[in-house]
């Protein structure tokens, strides 16, 4: 394919130093590319609303020239804002999450070009991060380490209520949202001696997509109900599209009471509604949930998840860490170079898709 020129790129984000790790990288590369930041709302009160907080200043909506920006890295609330201009000229913008629900729940007040490109940042590293996020609330569960904190207030060495280990091999652990996150969290559990479960569409099932690297069983979402009743973990990475929200609402976790399954939310909080939750768990369908992420956010303080027995609740960080300009920067400059060279590029939106 022909290749392309980019004399500037635009970074909008909150992400401390993204600007200046991909000025690094393209110094590395060699790539005569200006970076242009443009600020954002600043708050130092840790439960602002995320979403106000991605607001553009007054002074840069006034400077902005949105003709000149074609090239973007930012949060899905940015990217509308900028498309949401009569005269932008957006080429392509790459969102600094994996999640790009709010660009459809925007989709008509939208200007964009018939040829844009949107992409997401995922792929192995924020892989890894969530894998190591399902492993660790397993193991403390598994292990029992909130006995463990709680003996150590009373100074009491009493071994008898964690004797009852499970080790990981013996355990099975469902995944809906079998993409590049959910096939590298299946990669680990699978390194760790644990049965694999997966769900995927039934349109994928059919047309014969049945082979995942690190996957044991695999069933339709029509048959998910043979699966819940064998995982004694359910990892939910899906994205929020009109297929996915509420999917496991009402009384679909009912088969989890064959294990207790523990609910392990990291994807988005559409999957299910609160009160369906809550009941699953006093149901006694769910064994307990690890909730990431919530129907509103930040979780009110008035919720009655913060208080639900068996439930940990913590605030959309499955994917974050103290690399995370650098890693999220990588992934920009590896699709930039893609873009020069006329490649396709990774983890593009399929707008008919919904994600």
């Amino acid at each position: 394919m022909a290749t392309r020129n980019i004399s500037r790129i635009h970074v909008i984000n909150l992400t401390e130093g993204l600007g200046d790790e991909i000025r690094k990288l393209l110094t590395k590369l060699k790539l005569d590319i200006e970076v242009k930041e443009i600020s954002l709302l600043k708050s130092t009160d840790p439960t602002f609303d995320m979403v106000i907080l991605r607001k553009l200043t007054s002074a840069a909506l006034k400077e902005i020239n949105a003709e000149e920006i074609e090239f973007l890295i930012s949060h899905c609330p940015n990217i509308i804002e900028i498309l949401s201009m009569d005269n932008n000229e957006i080429k392509w913008a790459q969102c600094t999450s994996a999640g790009v629900d709010r660009m459809f729940n925007s989709l008509a007040s939208l200007k964009m070009k018939s040829d844009f490109i949107m992409t997401r940042t995922t792929g192995t590293e924020r892989g890894q991060m969530m894998a190591e996020y399902v492993i660790g609330h397993i193991l403390f569960r598994e292990r029992r380490l909130d006995i463990v904190l709680e003996q150590q207030k009373q100074a009491s060495y009493d071994r008898t209520s964690l004797a009852q280990y499970r080790m990981l091999s013996e355990l099975s652990v469902g995944i809906l949202g079998i993409g590049s996150l959910g096939l590298e969290v299946a990669r680990v559990c699978k390194a760790m001696n644990m049965t694999v479960w997966a769900g995927i569409r039934d349109e994928r099932f059919v047309s014969g997509e049945t082979l995942f690297s690190h996957v044991d069983h695999l069933r339709p979402m029509s048959k998910l109900n043979e699966m819940l009743q064998e995982c004694d973990y359910l990892v939910c990475i899906l994205p929020s599209t009109p297929e996915t929200t509420r999917l496991l609402s009402g009384d679909v976790l009912e088969p989890c009471k064959a294990k207790k399954t523990v609910l392990i939310n990291t994807g988005r909080g559409t999957l299910i509604d609160d009160d369906s939750l809550i009941n699953a768990v006093r149901q006694g369908w769910l064994g307990g949930a690890v909730l990431d992420v919530f129907n509103t956010e930040p979780l009110p303080k008035d919720s009655q998840l913060w208080t639900l027995p068996g439930v940990t609740i913590t605030p959309h960080v499955s994917c974050l860490s103290k690399n995370n300009a650098l890693m999220v920067a990588k992934s920009y400059v590896d699709n930039l170079v893609r873009y020069l060279k006329g490649d396709q590029l990774l983890n593009e939106v399929d707008f008919s898709k919904g994600y």
